[in-house]
C-alpha cells in the first residue's frame, strides 16, 4: 500500500478476514501497511488491535511490545491494553502457555471494567478465553464455570443486537459449546455434553462441527448406545480430514464399537 492510498474501514475488515482465517502473516503485513498510511485515531487503534492479535498469533513478542506502547499513547488507554490483551491471551493458550493466558485475564479483571454495561460483548469473549485456557490447565470445573457464565450473557442474539454482537456471538458461541461438551464429558454427564457438542452443529464452523460429532459419538459409546455411535462415525468418516480431529482416535473408535456389537450377537452354534 502506498503512502497516498486511503486506508478504509473495508480494507481492515479484509485484513481480519485473513487474521480469521489463521493467515496471521499476510494480515499482520497489510495492517502494518495500513498503519503507516493513515494519521485517524479510531482506525490506528483498530489497526494496532488487529498488529497485536497477529503478533501474539507469531509469537512475536517485540511486535506486540511496540503496538501496545503505541496504544498507551492514545486516549483512554488502559482500555485500550485491557482490550489488546484479550487478543493476546487467545494467542498464549493456542501457542500452548495457557498460564500466561490467565494471568493477562485476570490482570484485565482487576481492572473493574469489564463490570460495565458497554463492555458486555468483551467480557463474553472472556469468559471463553479463561474457560479455554482453564481447561488447556485440566481444570475442567472451573473452566466450566467461566463457560457456563459466558453462555449466560449471551444465551441466543436477539433481532436488536448490533453488527458487533452478532458477527462476535457467531464466533464466540461455537467455541463456549465445544469446550462445554469436553468438560462435562470428564465429568461423565454424556447427554449434557452430547446436547453442548450439538449445539456447535448450528453454526458455520465446519471444523468445529467435525470435532462437534466426535464428542457426540463418544458419549454415545459410554452410553452403551453404540448402534448411534457408529451412525454419527460413518458421517463423521465423510468429513475427514480435518485438523481438530485425530483420525487414528476415529478409527479406534469405530473399531471398539464394532468389536461391541460383534460380542452382543447371539451365537450360531448348535446346542
Amino acid at each position: 500500500m502506498g503512502p497516498d492510498e486511503q486506508v478504509t474501514e473495508g480494507a481492515i475488515g479484509a485484513a481480519e478476514k485473513l487474521r480469521s482465517k489463521g493467515e496471521f502473516a499476510a494480515a499482520l503485513d497489510l495492517c502494518q501497511q495500513m498503519l503507516a498510511c493513515t494519521q485517524d485515531g479510531d482506525l490506528r487503534m483498530r489497526l494496532l488491535f488487529d498488529i497485536v492479535s497477529c503478533a501474539a498469533s507469531l509469537d512475536q513478542p517485540v511486535v506486540v511490545e511496540s503496538a501496545m506502547a503505541e496504544l498507551d499513547k492514545m486516549p483512554n488507554h488502559e482500555y485500550s491494553r485491557v482490550l489488546a490483551n484479550l487478543n493476546r491471551a487467545w494467542a498464549e493458550t493456542s501457542l500452548g502457555r495457557p498460564a500466561n493466558a490467565l494471568n493477562l485475564l485476570d490482570m484485565g479483571l482487576a481492572t473493574g471494567l469489564f463490570e460495565a454495561d458497554d463492555m458486555r460483548v468483551h467480557k463474553y469473549r472472556l469468559c471463553l478465553f479463561k474457560g479455554d485456557a482453564l481447561l488447556h490447565l485440566r481444570r475442567p470445573e472451573q473452566a466450566l464455570e467461566w463457560l457456563d457464565r459466558g453462555h449466560e450473557l449471551y444465551p441466543t442474539i436477539e433481532a436488536g443486537s448490533s453488527a458487533e454482537e452478532r458477527q462476535i456471538f457467531g464466533w464466540v458461541e461455537p467455541n463456549i459449546q465445544i469446550n462445554r461438551a469436553n468438560c462435562l464429558l470428564a465429568f461423565d454427564r454424556y447427554e449434557e455434553s452430547f446436547q453442548a457438542a450439538e449445539q456447535v452443529r448450528k453454526f458455520d464452523k465446519p471444523d468445529l462441527a467435525t470435532l462437534a460429532m466426535q464428542y457426540m459419538a463418544e458419549c454415545r459409546v459410554r452410553q452403551c448406545r453404540v448402534p448411534e455411535a457408529l451412525e454419527i462415525y460413518s458421517r463423521l468418516k465423510e468429513r475427514l480430514p480435518c485438523r481438530l480431529v485425530d483420525e487414528s482416535r476415529i478409527r479406534e473408535g469405530i473399531s471398539n464399537c464394532m468389536s461391541y456389537l460383534e460380542k452382543q450377537k447371539p451365537s450360531s452354534r448348535p446346542s
